[in-house]
């Protein structure tokens, strides 16, 4: 596979839950070195201002 072919494929990222709001994050280069401390996805949840994903029962 060439690099050309490689490039933007994101879907093979690893991603994994907010401990906060709950919504999926992807790994980001800035977080390479510590993806395994890596628990909010923004500066709002981890300091608890944005409100957390409340799942409905029955659609």
């Amino acid at each position: 596979m060439s690099e050309r072919e490689h490039r933007g494929n994101k879907q093979s990222l690893p991603s994994k839950p907010c401990q906060h709001c709950g919504l999926p994050m992807s790994w980001r280069k800035a977080w390479a070195r510590h993806w395994d401390e890596v628990r909010y996805c923004s500066e709002a949840c981890r300091r608890g201002k944005r409100p957390r994903v409340v799942e409905r029962a029955g659609g």
